[in-house]
């Protein structure tokens, strides 16, 4: 009997042993960040300036997955719905990604993810193609007042139609929206003037911009941005419009606190590289790297508005 209990002992020992070193192995593999948006888009291209420096402080392979399609509800499924194990993260934008909870057409709530960073803040753009004799937010005003206006944006309940939507109030107007498979898809089509004016991610078009392709009118921060200073926000044009997007990263729900507090880390480490912020600096990213309980206060705030504008303007049937 005692020999019997001794070796059961052991055996459990053993086990708890064994469980700790293979919870402290974490990672073993290589790690999944899936994108739900398009190769080439802003939050690809902004998400893989940052893996090398998350693979360094990770100690793995991140491999970057772009499942891409209806405006990003296809990778938040699939995100939410992945297993919590800590080798399937993603990139975690705000509102694109949380739009679909509001409009009811989410098979995920907004607690099926669990914040770990944000990397990118940005602004939203009422944006011309070169062609459009339109010059100003007060033009764009006049023009909508007397003709049907078309739109394009980047996505149904993404932060361009957002403030698309604020800016209707705002200015007493009724937009056509046309949306697009996100920010990449949006500008291609702005560029080859298939719309001729558009709320695009200022983010992707600031380049479009200094180059003449495109014509930013005005901006959604509260100050002028700095890859637009010539450009006025729209408080600035006469009409109180203020919204920024949030791009971050979170993993599915139920993450085991050790992998989670391993991501946590690796992420803020990454994003305060010395060599990640000068690589980011030269390709002009609007950095606003948040704690991981700072992201998840900006998410919470933010869901709670996004209900709200949701109830005055709901901008799908």
């Amino acid at each position: 009997m005692h020999l019997k209990r001794f070796l059961c002992g052991l055996m459990s020992a053993v086990g708890l042993l064994a469980a700790g070193e293979a919870a402290a192995e974490y990672p073993e593999r290589p790690v999944t960040l899936v994108i739900g948006y398009p190769a080439g888009g802003g939050t690809d291209i902004q998400s893989r300036v940052l893996v090398p420096f998350l693979e360094k402080y990770l100690g793995t392979s991140v491999i970057v997955e772009n499942r891409e399609g209806a405006g990003g509800l296809i990778g938040a499924t699939y995100i939410a719905k992945s297993k919590p194990d800590g080798y399937t993260i993603g990139a975690l934008n705000f509102p694109s990604m949380y739009s679909p909870i509001v409009q009811g057409n989410a098979t995920y709530k907004a607690d099926a993810f669990t914040p770990l960073a944000n990397q990118i803040g940005g602004d939203l753009a009422l944006t011309v193609n070169k062609a459009s004799p339109i010059r100003s937010a007060k033009e764009f005003v006049e023009a909508a007042k007397a003709n049907p206006v078309v739109v394009g944006v980047t996505g149904v309940g993404h932060p361009s139609q957002i403030t698309a939507l604020l800016f209707e109030e705002a200015a007493g107007v009724k937009l056509n929206f046309v949306p697009f498979n996100g920010g990449g898809p949006a500008r291609l089509a702005m560029l080859g003037n298939h719309v001729t004016l558009g709320f695009m991610n200022l983010n992707e078009v600031f380049a479009d911009h200094r180059s003449g392709a495109l014509r930013v009118l005005a901006t959604s921060g509260n100050e002028r941005s700095p890859l637009s200073p010539d450009v006025p926000t729209f408080k600035e044009a006469g009409y109180n419009v203020q919204f920024s997007l949030l791009a971050g990263f979170g993993a599915p729900a139920g993450l085991p606190a050790n992998v989670e507090a391993r991501l946590v880390d690796a992420f803020q480490k990454a994003l305060n590289d010395p060599d990640y912020i000068a690589e980011a600096r030269k390709r002009e990213l609007t950095m606003l790297p948040l704690t991981q309980a700072e992201f998840a206060e900006a998410l919470k705030k933010g869901n709670v508005d996004l209900a709200e504008l949701w109830k005055s303007k709901p901008w799908t049937k």
